[in-house]
C-alpha cells in the first residue's frame, strides 16, 4: 500500500462539504486540504519486537497547513509523563472512519467513542502476553476502534486543547467492541523523543 494523500478537514466522506444546520443558520466547513508526503519515516524496529511492535510513523507534509476552527493540531504529551499519568483516571477518546462493528461497513462521518484504560497485568494474557512495554491497552466494552481505523489518534481534551496519548494499532481476531477484549495501542510518550529527533523547522 503506497501513501498517496493526507486529507485534512474531513468529517463526511459522502460530501462534498461539511455542512451543519439549515438555510440562513447553516454553517459550512471549507474544504478539505488535500496535501501529499514529502517523507514518510518508519519507526526503525517496527514489526521486529513482537506483532506490530513500534507501531509509528511519521508523515512530512509536502507543504503547510492551513489551520483554523476545522483544522487543528493535537498536542504532544509533555516530556518526561507517561501516558497513565496523563490520562489518570479520564476515559480517552478514539476517532476514525473505521469498521461499524454492527453494520461491518466503514463509516462515512467521523466516528468517536470513549475508552477506558486497561492494565497491562490484565491485557497482556489476551494477547498471549507478547505485548512491549510501548504498548498500551484500552477498551474491552460496548465501544472500540475497529479494522479501518490503524494509525488513527487516541487522545484526552484539557482546557480546549487535546493531546495525542497513543495510536490505533490492533485488536484481537478483528473483534470489536467485544467485552473482555481491549484493543492494544502504540504509547506516544515513549516515543516522544523518536518524534522530536525527527522534527525539521
Amino acid at each position: 500500500m503506497v501513501l498517496e494523500v493526507i486529507r485534512l478537514g474531513e468529517l463526511n466522506l459522502g460530501t462534498e462539504r461539511d455542512c451543519a444546520g439549515s438555510g440562513s443558520r447553516q454553517v459550512c466547513a471549507p474544504p478539505p486540504q488535500d496535501l501529499s508526503p514529502a517523507e514518510v519515516i518508519i519507526h526503525p524496529t517496527f514489526n521486529q519486537r513482537t506483532r506490530v511492535s513500534d507501531d509509528i510513523a511519521l508523515i512530512r507534509l509536502d507543504r503547510k497547513a492551513t489551520l483554523g476552527p476545522f483544522v487543528s493540531p493535537l498536542c504532544l504529551p509533555p516530556a518526561g509523563q507517561s501516558a497513565l499519568d496523563l490520562i489518570g483516571t479520564q476515559f480517552v477518546v478514539v476517532a476514525g472512519w473505521g469498521l461499524n462493528e454492527t453494520a461491518g461497513l466503514s463509516a462515512q462521518i467521523l466516528q468517536t467513542a470513549s475508552l477506558p484504560h486497561v492494565d497491562k497485568a490484565e491485557c497482556n494474557p489476551i494477547y498471549n502476553n507478547s505485548l512491549v512495554p510501548e504498548q498500551i491497552c484500552f477498551g474491552g466494552g460496548a465501544q472500540d476502534s475497529c479494522q479501518g481505523d490503524s494509525g488513527g489518534p487516541i487522545f484526552i481534551r484539557r482546557n480546549f486543547a487535546a493531546t495525542l496519548v497513543g495510536l490505533v494499532s490492533r485488536g484481537l481476531d478483528f473483534r470489536c467492541a467485544s467485552k473482555g477484549i481491549p484493543a492494544v495501542y502504540t504509547d506516544v510518550t515513549a516515543y516522544r523523543p523518536w518524534i522530536i529527533s525527527n522534527l525539521k523547522p
